[in-house]
């Protein structure tokens, strides 16, 4: 598996021209400039991050998003990204997921999901984000911690929801409160499972990534030992 993260002042919009319709139909959705540059920049980063790996050339590399039982009509403009090289499917899966300045993306020849968030984002400031997404358990755990401290534990265990539903392919269609991941030092080393499925928390510093982000990937826990 390969795990990733980009700035995304640093991409080149250049070639975002390249993107699917429907992503750039997407992007001119945004109301604030800024919107639409992260989006854009996250889809470009995201497939040079596949073409590096693939040692393909970008421009042979292109990506159809899918939304099962979307509502939208599964326009292709978001839900599980397929990455393909001269048409062809490629042969691995990919997640990615930004956040502010941010991406993080995962690849790996197995079901895999990843996600990224601020813990200082306003979300996790208080108990607001525990109504939607935190097991009684979890609510314990936070309530257990100092206070200054709440707010990285509900960015970690949302971001640990987050990848394990993305590795699924269900997404928020399952509800987050129903998703037991456990917030134990003991279940962060073991890994946390769902559906045959293994979550990771990542430390930011390792990727760069400032201090406050949350990190979390999940992968299918039988082949989780033999990735690369």
């Amino acid at each position: 598996m390969q795990l990733a993260v980009r700035r995304l002042d640093a991409v080149d919009l250049g070639a975002a021209a390249s993107l699917g319709t429907a992503v750039r139909a997407r992007a001119k959705g945004f109301h604030h400039e800024e919107d639409r540059r992260r989006f854009l920049a996250g889809r470009l980063a995201a497939r040079s991050l596949v073409a590096g790996y693939l040692q393909a050339p970008e421009d042979t590399v292109t990506a159809v998003a899918h939304c099962p039982d979307c509502l939208h009509g599964n326009d292709g403009s978001h839900g599980e990204p397929r990455y393909f090289i001269a048409g062809r499917p490629i042969p691995l899966k990919v997640s990615f997921s930004r956040s502010g300045n941010w991406l993080a993306a995962a690849l790996a020849r197995t079901r895999v999901g990843v996600d990224l968030e601020d813990s200082a984002a306003r979300a996790f400031a208080d108990t607001a984000v525990e109504d939607v997404m935190a097991t009684g358990a979890e609510r314990a755990a936070i309530a257990a911690v100092a206070v200054p401290d709440r707010p990285r534990l509900r960015a970690q265990i949302w971001v640990r929801k987050e990848a394990l539903l993305k590795a699924s392919g269900q997404g928020l269609r399952v509800d987050p409160r129903s998703v037991e991941t456990g917030s134990d030092e003991r279940a962060r080393e073991k890994g946390l499972g769902f559906s045959g499925l293994r979550a990771y928390d990542v430390e930011p510093e390792q990727l760069g990534l400032p201090a406050s982000f949350a990190l979390s990937y999940a992968v299918d826990a039988r082949e989780a030992d033999g990735l690369a």
